[in-house]
């Protein structure tokens, strides 16, 4: 049974004090209450007693919902209609009905008549009536969580489990600690994780192991659903093969859900869960991890959502010793104080430890291992030795198959063990959910650890105290597997059982182990020496220098400024990154940082990572000063002061960018660690001293090739918005540019709008903080600082200072033009020097206009070709000296070639006031230079008193064109009466349009993006057809994929000639041996109303028909169809192999989608179950009789194929791979 039909059956027969704590919850999420008040409830119980309404809520305006629930069976009409005349009758309610904004009226009764709900409808228009279909519904898709609290309907297949039950499962689990105790000593953390709830879409909480991660996350989203009446679920941390299809089912369109995600670095669909929360806008999630998985786990989450990460501190030994008074009534001070000081912050293994030796000598205590040692041995006292043994093996494998060549298998085998014995106490564990297991399609029985706890215990007593396998040998054997299992045994002994012992171990088997594994493959040996390189720092250093020694060199510093993206994979860098921040290693580091950089021997993306946010800043976050990011750019600073190398130019560059941004910051409060995705450094002087030092270090730029760029960086840093900077903002510049001053002349020391306005901008930080100006304007000329008033009246931003062109004297614009003109050659300058030259231009044009154009032919003759054309100078003097004259005047000092934008406007000019037939003759003689100058649109003003100009100039330009602008003839083709312009000046003799219509897709291949231009030229020469076929087999493969996509909207276009036009394509394809690739691109897989229209479906099947003899065009029409919605494709399927009776097409056809095998976002199974329901909507389509029996027997083929490919991906998920 559908849970659906479940929920259905169970409101057919709920009773009415249930059905009333449904509604009012059910209410509650699906109106967004702020409040409900149940009158019609016994408090505390599922009892119904008299009130009218049965529930009712109060909103901001002071206004009312009331509601009124029924179960009656019997006579629903009359009580819909006595439910509703109540909540309207102020007798009984005391309420105004004026103050009644909507009464709901929910029922049990199915299939209620429509006469009936629009007799109760009729008594008021603000009656809703919710009944159990729609109820059901809702409930099943949008809170399903809600349905299983009040129902009893399960939630989908289990893989999500409600608050109780996994509070349940903590009391009853051996190697866990008791969900159910009182949350303590984490008031503040507790507070800033449930804001972090309330602000933010997802929330991680990350810590060492045994932190108390799970209870406070738990407890912050039990709150946050208590006080939002929002559904909490729980993700079960253990391997579910149905995991992909309840995030489906029960969070795809579900609301108001905030999910907590336990362990959420071992869970198997992460990317699928992620991406069902990223486009539901109504479910929040909360993760936990251990602190060590907590890189790769936040990169991940990065990807998909915004989020906000907090590290949860360890608790204070104190802390810990009250806990276990208060709690778990540990009366033993000695006791108390030896596990609290012992346990290192990790109250699991203090609460673990410190119950069954409450009575017993604790003095041999000694590390953290000892206490999870006295707890792990009463918790497996129930098991013999030897089967502790082969739990170990299974848990520093953490997952195994019982098949010839899996490693855990053969090592299993090797010990003496037997596949019987294995299966058997794998089946024992399993029941105790210690581990999960799967069986393969195949037959393999595969073993998952579940029990994290117990692994961390078994592995660490396995090699580091017990001396039962090698952790050197594990390394080499295990060194070449997928998630090679030595990183995470290595990882489980440092954390949970960290002490100097285990850590000497770790460092002297890792000895051993590199001796053979620096030989290996490259790969194999990265990944182990980054891993371990703080416990071989020497071995280390060592083996990424002599990496670096023996690579190419390489100049890598244009990509590297030119590239935001970053990569982790230089393992030279990850070395000299993390052993910088080794004070006994720092040096040797830095020096092979620096040599690393110099000699471009990584890929840029990697310098990017080791001098961005990621890999700039120490490790240390408890330090207040910057010793190391000083150090740091002193050594590349001095580096290229010695070699000039442009690598560390750029590196330089990069890391101060990274410094003076300030991110990758961590602050601690009250025990805790909160951080954003962007995480900037509060404002300190030792934060100052740091930005002043790299201001220091890019002076060595200043008069180089990145001279512009440091400048600039020094510019932007002490700019500001406004007249004036806020005070703290103004204390914090100054803090930097005081320790400086000395450093200004080399940052500003031209006569430049951009070096007053930054000078400005110093002057006016130190003026806020009342301190005498540092800067000297006096080297600035008037028409710099006249310039600069000019370009701040046009800026959208608040700046001085201001000047408008009409304040200045003439000689005074004339001298502020060359300034602005250099200031137009700078990007960030462009848009408010342009409009400042129009603006002067245009008040010389008003005051001297006998001068004007001689002034206005100077300046654009010594300007770039770039120059903004002053239209509004040249309109006001073509009306007062003339157009022609002011044509000559220009044309006798500017090139035409030089500044063919100019000469275009004047030529415009010329056409709106009536051109003679020497312009008109000159227009067409300016053709000659190859170059688009005017478009249809303009020549239409032309063509009633010249009739046929239009032609004549089109024919002429189709000639001499040479350039990528003719597509601006045209016009916009989404404008009609450009399109049917086409029609009205090229009936006659369409040939020029045709060729200029090429032209155009020569030099923008889009320009027709919706084709009009091509269908009107369609239907002026039929011959169009095979000159658009060769165009189209002229592309390449991206351009005419993206053509043939175009073109596929003609399906449903009425015109035949642009239909066949689409139909030449479509048999060209299925003609070609590469088509399979193309065809897709001619269907309109993605447009639902044109796979919905009559006319798609009549000329599929003509198509179909034409080629129902060729199983290959078959195939392929299939192929291209295999991408469309279900609907469609399912019909377009069932049309094909009904039209084709004799089964030509079995075997060849594609039934399953091109993308069917789905996505880490959107999951893999739920894609495959699609698939299946898809064939099963094919097979019932198909005509029934005899001849289609084969077509059937190939279904169900199929069908067992994808339930195999379902199979095996549980098998994938269940071993981790994603």
């Amino acid at each position: 049974m559908s849970q659906i039909n479940q929920i259905q059956e169970e409101l057919r027969q709920i009773e009415g004090g249930r059905f009333q704590t449904l509604a009012n919850q059910y209410l509650y999420r699906r109106y967004s209450l702020n409040n409900i008040i149940e009158l019609g409830s016994q408090c505390g119980t599922d009892k119904t007693t008299t009130g009218v309404p049965d529930m009712y809520s109060v909103g901001e305006n002071g206004h009312y919902l009331f509601a009124a629930y029924t179960t009656s069976n019997s006579d629903i009409r009359n009580k819909l209609l006595n439910d509703a005349k109540d909540c309207l009758d102020r007798s009984k309610t005391g309420i105004n009905p004026q103050l009644i904004d909507r009464i709901i009226l929910c029922h049990t009764y199915f299939r209620l008549s429509p006469l009936v709900l629009e007799e109760v409808r009729a008594i008021d228009p603000r009656i809703e009536i919710i009944g159990p279909e729609t109820i059901a519904s809702d409930l099943d898709g949008k809170y399903p969580a809600l349905a299983h609290t009040v129902l009893g309907v399960p939630l989908g297949k289990g893989s999500f489990i409600a608050p109780d039950r996994f509070i349940e499962r903590s009391l009853n689990d051996r190697f866990s600690t008791d969900l159910s105790k009182l949350l303590m000593h984490r008031d503040s953390e507790f507070s800033v994780i449930v804001e972090s709830i309330e602000q933010n879409k997802a929330v991680v909480i990350q810590g060492q192991s045994g932190s108390g991660k799970t209870k406070i996350a738990l407890d912050a989203c039990l709150l946050f659903s208590k006080r939002h009446h929002w559904d909490l679920l729980i993700l079960d941390s253990r391997y579910s093969s149905h995991l992909d299809d309840d995030i489906e089912l029960i969070l795809s369109e579900s609301e108001n859900i905030i999910l907590l995600v336990d362990d959420a670095n071992g869970n198997l669909s992460l990317e699928h869960l992620l991406g069902i929360c990223l486009e539901n806008k109504k479910l929040k999630i909360v993760l936990t991890c251990r602190k060590m998985h907590r890189s790769e786990l936040t990169a991940k989450i990065g990807s998909y959502l915004n989020f906000r990460e907090i590290e949860l501190e360890p608790l204070t030994a104190e802390n810990i010793e009250a806990i276990l008074e208060t709690e778990y009534n540990i009366k033993n001070i000695a006791l108390r104080e030896r596990v609290s000081a012992i346990a290192n912050g990790n109250l699991r293994l203090a609460i673990m430890a410190a119950s069954p030796i409450a009575d017993g000598n604790f003095e041999a205590i000694q590390e953290p291992y000892d206490l999870l040692n006295i707890y792990m041995n009463s918790a497996l006292a129930g098991y013999s030795s030897r089967e502790q043994r082969l739990a170990e093996i299974l848990a520093i494998y953490d997952c195994c198959d019982l098949i010839e060549g899996d490693p855990c298998y053969e090592d299993l085998l090797g010990l003496g063990y037997d596949d019987a014995e294995i299966r058997d106490f794998a089946s024992r564990l399993n029941d105790q959910e210690i581990v999960t297991i799967l069986t393969s399609a195949g037959g393999v029985l595969a073993i998952r650890m579940e029990e994290q706890n117990l692994r961390d215990f078994l592995i660490c007593r396995h090699f580091a105290k017990e001396g039962n396998g090698s952790f050197a040998d594990f390394i080499l054997h295990t060194a070449e597997m997928p998630n090679a299992p030595y990183l995470k045994a290595a990882k489980s002994m440092a954390e949970v059982c960290g002490s100097a012992s285990v850590y000497d171990y770790l460092r002297r088997e890792c000895e051993k182990a590199w001796d053979e594994i620096k030989n290996r493959d490259e790969r194999i040996a990265d990944q182990f020496i980054i891993t371990f390189n703080q416990l071989l720092p020497v071995q280390a250093l060592a083996f990424a220098s002599n990496r670096i020694e023996s690579a190419a060199c390489a100049d890598v510093s244009e990509e590297i400024l030119g590239m935001n993206s970053t990569s982790d994979g230089s393992m030279p860098l990850h070395i000299s990154v993390s052993l910088m921040n080794s004070s006994e290693y720092s040096q040797t580091a830095s020096e092979l940082f620096v040599k690393c950089v110099e000699r471009g021997t990584e890929r840029a993306a990697e310098y990017n990572w080791a001098c961005g946010q990621d890999g700039a800043f120490a490790y240390d976050f408890d330090r207040t000063g910057f010793d190391l990011e000083n150090s740091k750019l002193d050594a590349l600073a001095q580096k290229y002061q010695q070699s000039h190398s442009r690598n560390v130019a750029a590196c330089l560059i990069v890391l101060t960018s990274s410094y003076l941004s300030s991110r990758v910051q961590r602050v601690r409060q009250n025990g805790i660690t909160y951080t954003y995705n962007t995480l900037i450094f509060n404002f300190t002087s030792e934060l100052a001293e740091l930005h002043a030092h790299c201001f220091r270090a890019l002076s060595v730029l200043v008069e180089t090739e990145f001279s512009r760029q440091v400048r600039s960086t020094f510019r932007q840093h002490f700019s500001f918005y406004g007249k004036e900077p806020e005070a703290e903002h103004a204390e914090n510049m100054h803090s930097v540019l005081s320790m400086i001053e000395d450093l200004f002349p080399k940052y500003i020391s031209e006569d430049s709008t951009i070096d007053l306005s930054c000078s400005l901008s110093i002057n006016q930080i130190y003026e806020t903080c009342a301190q005498n100006p540092p800067l000297s304007l006096d080297g600035f000329r008037q028409s710099t600082f006249d310039a600069l008033g000019l370009e701040n009246s046009e800026s959208l931003v608040e700046k001085e200072p201001r000047i408008s062109a009409e304040e200045l004297p003439l000689e005074r614009l004339t001298e502020a033009l060359g300034k602005l003109a250099e200031d137009y050659e700078i990007s960030d300058k462009e848009w408010e020097s342009g409009r400042a030259i129009g603006k002067v231009l245009l008040e010389i044009a008003k005051r001297t206009p006998d001068t004007a154009s001689s002034i206005i032919a100077r300046n654009i003759a010594s300007s770039p070709s770039t120059i903004p054309v002053p239209y509004e100078a040249l309109d006001h003097l073509a009306e007062t000296i003339g157009r022609k004259v002011l044509r000559n005047e220009l044309g006798a000092v500017i090139d035409v070639s030089d500044h063919p934008a100019l000469f275009d406007y004047l030529d415009l000019l010329a056409i709106k006031n009536g051109p003679d037939k020497e312009e008109l003759d000159e227009i067409l003689a300016r053709l000659d230079d190859g170059r688009t100058h005017l478009c249809l649109e303009d020549l239409e003003i032309v063509e009633p008193k010249h009739p046929g100009y239009i032609l004549k100039y089109a024919s002429r330009f189709s000639e001499r064109t040479h350039n990528d602008g003719v597509w601006r003839f045209f016009g916009n083709c989404g404008d009609e009466k450009r399109v049917s312009a086409l029609d009205s000046y090229f009936g006659s003799n369409p040939l020029p349009a045709i060729n200029l219509y090429f032209l155009a897709l020569e030099g923008r291949p889009s320009f027709d993006y919706n084709l009009a231009f091509l269908r009107c030229l369609l239907r002026l020469d039929s011959s169009m057809i095979d000159r658009f076929l060769e165009y189209a087999a002229s592309l390449d493969y991206r351009q005419r994929h993206d053509l043939l996509r175009r073109i596929s909207s003609f399906w449903t276009v009425q015109d035949n000639r642009a239909w066949n036009l689409l139909k030449a394509l479509i048999d060209e394809v299925l003609s070609e041996p590469l088509g399979r690739f193309e065809i897709a691109a001619l269907f309109p897989v993605r447009d639902a109303n044109a796979l919905s229209s009559d006319i798609f479906w009549e000329r599929l099947e003509y198509i179909i028909r034409e080629r129902i003899a060729d199983a290959n065009s078959l195939d392929r029409i299939s192929w291209a169809l295999s991408d469309c919605n279900d609907e469609a494709r399912v019909r377009a399927i069932t049309l094909i192999l009904s039209l084709d009776k004799d089964g030509i097409s079995i075997n060849d056809l594609d039934l399953r989608r091109s993308s069917m095998s789905g996505s880490p976002e959107k999951g893999f199974i739920p894609a495959k179950l699609k698939e299946i329901e898809a064939i099963e909507s094919i097979a019932a389509q198909l005509p029934a009789g005899v001849e289609y029996l084969k077509h059937r027997e190939w279904l169900l083929k199929v069908r067992s194929s994808i339930e195999r490919d379902i199979e095996d991906e549980k098998w994938r998920l269940f071993h981790g791979r994603q």
